[in-house]
């Protein structure tokens, strides 16, 4: 067999998709991943009764029928379930002592600071801490108003001795 040299088999092209023009509707296709999916969940609508259906005739039973809303759900009943034999345990290190007591009076940030740390882990020494700073914040407040009322006083009393004729 002879071949001819001056044919080039040409090469395959895939198709080129067609695009659709402006305003033309475009091809349906399977709905993609972002595409909204049907509800298999939806009810049809009831009818409601009319206005005073149920109203209680004389003579008539009233229907037995409570209202139901068709799209409510149960509520959730959750069971409180406790380990048997683990009740917590009291840290043993939250003794409560009054060294805490006298560490936030003296220096009353830290037993601030105490407090807000252990109010969870240690509650009773976290007590005592936050105790000790409120009780020197509370002193401290009482010491400084009653040095400003002292202080008036005793100006107040030197001016009132004072003679201001030798001045004029």
């Amino acid at each position: 067999m002879m071949t001819d040299n001056n044919q080039i088999p040409s090469p395959q092209v895939p198709p080129v998709p067609q695009t659709p023009q402006y305003g033309a509707p475009a091809p349906q296709a399977q709905p993609g991943y972002a595409a909204p999916q049907p509800n298999a969940y939806t009810q049809p609508a009831q009818p409601q009764p009319e206005y005073g259906a149920y109203a209680a005739q004389p003579g008539q039973p009233q229907p037995q029928q409570a209202y139901q809303q068709p799209y409510a759900q149960p509520a959730y009943q959750q069971q409180a379930y406790a380990q048997p034999g683990y009740a917590p345990q009291p840290n043993p290190s939250d003794t409560g002592s009054f060294g805490w007591a006298v560490l936030g009076f003296f220096i009353p940030i830290v037993g601030l600071i105490l407090f807000l740390v252990w109010k969870d882990s240690r509650p009773n020494d976290a007590k005592k801490a936050g105790m000790g700073a409120l009780v020197s914040v509370i002193i401290g407040i009482v010491l400084w108003v009653l040095m400003f009322i002292l202080g008036f006083a005793i100006v107040g009393s030197a001016t009132s001795s004072y003679s201001f004729g030798l001045l004029l």
